[in-house]
């Protein structure tokens, strides 16, 4: 039994292995074109380093599909090889044979998740960065940066707990100035903070330290920080990794409701890419049942289930970001393709016996 479940795996494996670079490669070639088309600097080797980088995205994407096509290989060969026959002559049903190789698709689901917490962040960090080098375009900025430190000058540093890019309004200030010996000689504190040519800070206080025995405290409930900052250089210093992982997206999403600022964008993204990590599993339950129709019509049953799969998520994502339905709802196209799984593995016959 064990032997036959490993020679299973195999061959899904080699299947996976030929898919995925030959999708890979297609979808590398296709945003390729495009970006040869409109680059304005031909740096071959940044050319290179791009399409490395954006690999990783392009193979999370395209798992779920390849996983589907993999299975759909391995039942054809199975039929054509007569291979099945003596399976289920020995007492092997379909659905016990199901069961044992849906072990694959959770391991696809593993790297997926993998990829994306692991491998994604920095290599789309990476990949954007050479796009704009290659387009002449500046870069993006995040909508918000959040618990960051940013140097305003060699004595003075200030940490902020949330900031909107857009508005330049942020919550949650703290200045810290030290003299030349590092000794601290000014600490300001306020729960509201506007970045213009100064610092406009509101509700707060200021510790002003004199020596270790003079130090004075006083509140304020409107204070400008008397140092000139340039909004497009102070942009530079902040350090923010636009959004990509489940983890990014779920603390982005937090920062976000518990400063006030929408949210939406972030928890539909977040169900999004959870929906992509688990739908190696759904899809492979889902089509398993369809695979041992020999009906040709099978195979466009498959693939309109397969393009409704895609569009269906990505339009509730779109609609989630609107707040028009719960960001849970997403998973709802998961759940109607399980229930079908299910309805049509417990009906799950060889059609030729």
């Amino acid at each position: 039994m064990k032997i036959l479940y490993r020679y299973l795996y195999k061959k899904l494996t080699v299947y996976l292995l030929v898919i995925v670079p030959s999708f890979t490669f297609v979808a590398i070639l296709a945003e390729l074109v495009e970006l040869l088309r409109k680059a304005k600097n031909l740096d071959y080797q940044a050319i290179a380093l791009y399409v490395l980088y954006q690999t990783p995205e392009k193979v999370y994407y395209i798992l779920p599909v390849s996983v589907v096509v993999a299975f759909f290989l391995l039942a054809r060969d199975l039929i054509n090889s007569r291979e099945i026959y003596p399976i289920l002559l020995n007492g092997i049903s379909l659905k016990r044979l199901g069961l044992a190789v849906f072990v694959f698709p959770v391991f696809v689901s593993i790297v997926q998740l993998v990829n994306l917490e692991l491998v994604m962040p920095e290599a789309k960090r990476k990949a954007e960065s050479i796009y704009g080098f290659l387009k002449k375009k500046p870069k993006t900025e995040p909508l918000i940066a959040y618990n960051s430190w940013v140097t305003i000058d060699k004595n003075t540093f200030m940490y902020f707990s949330f900031l909107d890019l857009r508005t330049k309004k942020g919550k949650g200030i703290v200045i810290l100035r030290h003299s030349g010996d590092f000794s601290p000689v000014l600490r300001i504190e306020g729960k509201q903070f506007f970045i213009g040519e100064q610092i406009k800070i509101k509700n707060g206080k200021v510790i002003t330290i004199n020596s270790e025995t003079q130090i004075s405290l006083k509140k304020f409930s409107e204070y400008i920080f008397p140092e000139k900052i340039d909004i497009e250089n102070f942009k530079k210093l902040i350090k923010v990794k636009k959004p990509v992982s489940i983890r990014q997206l779920y603390r982005s999403a937090v920062i976000a409701e518990k400063f006030g600022y929408p949210a939406s964008y972030y928890w539909s993204k977040m169900y999004s890419k959870i929906a992509t990590v688990v739908a190696p599993v759904i899809l492979a339950f889902t089509f398993y049942p369809l695979l041992w129709n020999r009906k040709k019509t099978s195979i466009v049953v498959m693939a309109v289930l397969l393009l409704a799969y895609w569009y269906s998520t990505a339009f509730l994502t779109s609609i989630a970001q609107s707040n028009v339905i719960p960001y849970y709802g997403i998973f709802s196209v998961d759940v109607i393709y399980l229930l079908l799984g299910v309805i049509m593995f417990r009906k799950l016959r060889f059609s030729e016996l």
